[in-house]
């Protein structure tokens, strides 16, 4: 019988020598790996500057052929959240049984080809059935929806989960890994082919407002009325009640929450998408959003709340567990970088939830400028969640 072992690492360490020191020993040495089969790493903004460093010493210390990761606004582990101070966390894994991808693409030159379609051209090569694929896209110079369009096409139809790869909001700038090479504003990712079961699922951030409302009237990009009544006045009557000081504050503090399901619509979970309100025309009376709206679709109004994130927190990994009462072999996070304590006040929320209710296992992830997560009704765009992914080997 194979034994599948995995191990993680963390480290507040600025110098690149020192941080891999540290997490290699935890991932690597304190877990006992006979052989490194692959690596993911996530880190934070201090480590731009020697990223290449730190992938050459991975190398060194590991021999590892199969490295992936990426820089998010902060990282976390089963020990909790690193988002103000430097981070970096390493998960290494022993799984000789399963077959596995770690690549980063970039744009080399203007007419070469692009990203997503080297992206798909190496999960094509790649092969297997619905293997399970985390990706890390820049958030800076890639349209997600791109990638989620050609994902859903591919003909092994891989289980997609992601977060765009980000740094903490001071330059456009993000890194990707892959086995040799390092990347700037690019993509990256980490195939496995052979895994025979894990489960995901999506936590929302966010709070409906009142009851769902029909899309009555649509121009172009505008959602000119709700329920007959003009988009606009919907918007400004839900404003007074929150008492905004400005339309300005509106429409960076209010969302709209669209249901993946409009025949049943929920607001919870995996089962909605909220978008940002991204102008309002005074003259249609209208609102503009990032998603695309037809008529007869349903939306509600939504706002960001700390309580809601943890109760629905909650409910998600109760579904998880009675899908398999057993303790995961390790588990990926991929947080919004809205969430954490910039939505509660303070840390480790998440990640303790997780514990109590799961049990210790092997965990890492990053926070991420979006959430990418596979759903029945194909490869879904989410922003202001959680989206956890657990392996069972």
């Amino acid at each position: 019988m194979v034994v599948n072992l995995v191990g993680v690492g963390v480290s507040k360490e600025t110098d690149p020598d020192l941080a891999i020191a540290e997490v290699i020993n935890s991932a690597v040495i304190q877990a006992n790996l006979p052989e490194v089969n692959w690596i993911l790493i996530f880190f934070t903004q201090e480590h731009f500057v020697h990223a290449g460093r730190l992938h050459e010493l991975i190398l060194e210390q590991t021999h590892c052929k199969c490295i992936s990761g990426c820089s998010g606004m902060g990282v976390l582990s089963q020990e909790g959240e690193i988002t103000s101070d430097p981070g970096l966390v390493l998960m290494a894994g022993y799984t000789p049984e399963l077959r596995l991808l770690a690549l980063a693409k970039y744009q080399e030159l203007e007419y070469s080809s692009g990203v997503t379609q080297q992206i798909r051209e190496a999960l094509e090569s790649f092969g297997g059935e619905n293997p399970l694929f985390f990706f890390f896209p820049d958030v800076f110079q890639h349209q997600p929806h791109n990638f989620i369009n050609m994902f859903n096409f591919l003909k092994n139809r891989p289980s997609v989960f992601g977060a765009g790869s980000c740094n903490d909001g001071s330059q456009e700038t993000s890194i990707q890994f892959g086995s040799d090479i390092v990347t700037l504003n690019g993509a990256g990712g980490l195939a496995f082919a052979g895994m025979t079961e894990f489960h995901a699922g999506v936590t929302q951030s966010c709070a409906a407002l009142g009851e769902p409302m029909f899309v009555t009237e649509v121009k172009d990009d505008l959602i000119l009325s709700l329920d007959g009544i003009p988009a606009l006045e919907v918007f400004t009557e839900v404003a007074k009640e929150f008492k905004f000081n400005d339309m300005e504050e509106a429409t960076q503090q209010l969302l709209l929450s669209f249901p993946l399901d409009p025949e049943k619509p929920v607001f919870t979970g995996e089962g909605a998408m909220a978008r940002h309100i991204t102008g309002i025309n005074v003259a249609s009376q209208g609102i503009t959003t990032s998603e695309i709206v037809h008529k007869g679709g349903v939306v509600s109004f939504a706002y960001r709340s700390p309580k809601t994130a943890e109760d629905d927190l909650r409910e998600m990994l109760q579904r998880l567990k009675k899908q398999n009462e057993n303790v995961p072999t390790f588990g990926i996070y991929f947080n919004c970088a809205s969430r954490g304590e910039a939505l509660y006040g303070r840390q480790n929320v998440d990640t303790q939830l997780i514990r109590e209710t799961l049990g210790e296992f092997p965990l890492i992830g990053f926070f991420g400028g979006y959430e990418i997560a596979q759903m029945p009704q194909g490869i879904q765009l989410y922003t202001y969640t959680g989206v956890l992914v657990l392996v069972y080997l």
